[in-house]
């Protein structure tokens, strides 16, 4: 299918503005008296844990990138966060998922990596993530008890670790005949790279449901453990929605509909309180990630010469 359209400016302007009507949908009628009083409700230690939460998932996947490109790249532990930190702000930014050409233009400029075994490797680590957040989705969404989803998301993170390989090298062979494939194309996920996509997802997920678990308290009721499982769908959710390719600047509303969509699975809430709250984290989490960058920029840890030295 071709999706050249995609690429005009006429098409990042209507997705953005189908994203902002969509965001605008589900903020009418939002009541805000009772958003302010479900602010005042929440901890203050809640922001700052939820920021950290942001912060160590950007090093969990630093940690990946490492593992991807050790025997490739000098990347240290501050090259790759502050690499991980630029792709996501531009991903965020960028209407139509534009700043996903960041991590080519990276590697390429302070790798020497060329964009065929870039490109590759960025499949490859999308599909890992695509990977993990099903397996994540089997442990929020079964309708079993919680001991039968355990072994049932663990079955299935097996079923992905084997897998992913088989479908990795049907990629790079059909790749290889239609002359696609680079000379070296990147190996498939490793059990260190497994590590760290799984716990990056568990850290990041669990930095957004807890303030939308405090945010929406008042609608979630008394019960803390159902509570925090509507939080928890509502989250990946939101992470599935935005990893869909049609994205308006920041991901704003379908991010939105995604964590109200989630949250509708464990308890009947009021669209306009979900919404709210989802926007608050969703701001929270593109300060947090704008903010890494800006940060790596002004240490110079996103200008670093990649390459390896004799």
């Amino acid at each position: 299918m071709n999706l050249t359209w995609t690429k005009t400016p006429a098409a990042r302007v209507g997705v953005a503005v189908l994203g902002v009507a969509a965001l605008v949908g589900l903020l009418h009628g939002v009541d805000t008296a009772r958003m302010a009083q479900a602010f005042a409700a929440v901890p203050a230690w809640v922001w700052p844990l939820s920021v950290l939460g942001m912060v160590c998932s950007h090093g969990l996947r630093g940690g990946r990138m490492r593992a991807e490109w050790r025997q490739q790249l000098n990347l240290n532990w501050t090259s790759a966060w502050a690499l991980v930190v630029r792709h996501s702000a531009w991903v965020v930014l960028a209407p139509m998922r534009g700043g996903e050409g960041v991590y080519l233009w990276a590697l390429k400029n302070q790798g020497d990596i060329p964009y065929k075994e870039s490109a590759m490797s960025l499949l490859k680590l999308r599909l890992q993530d695509m990977a993990v957040l099903g397996v994540l989705g089997v442990l929020a969404f079964a309708p079993v008890a919680w001991p039968l989803r355990v072994g049932l998301a663990l079955a299935a993170l097996l079923a992905a670790m084997w897998l992913l390989p088989m479908a990795w090298r049907w990629l790079v062979a059909r790749a290889r005949a239609k002359g696609a494939a680079p000379e070296r194309v990147p190996h498939s996920a490793t059990l260190e790279s497994w590590f760290y996509a799984l716990s990056n997802w568990v850290v990041k997920l669990a930095a957004i449901a807890l303030p939308l678990w405090a945010l929406a308290g008042a609608s979630l009721g008394a019960d803390s453990g159902a509570g925090f499982d509507a939080a928890w769908r509502g989250a990946l959710g939101g992470e599935v929605a935005a990893a869909m390719p049609f994205q308006p600047p920041a991901g704003l509303g379908p991010y939105e509909a995604g964590v109200w969509a989630g949250m509708r699975t464990a308890a009947a809430l009021p669209v306009a309180d979900v919404a709210a709250a989802a926007l608050t984290v969703h701001i929270l989490m593109l300060l947090t990630t704008v903010a890494s960058a800006t940060l790596a920029r002004a240490l110079g840890w996103s200008a670093r010469d990649y390459r390896r030295r004799a």
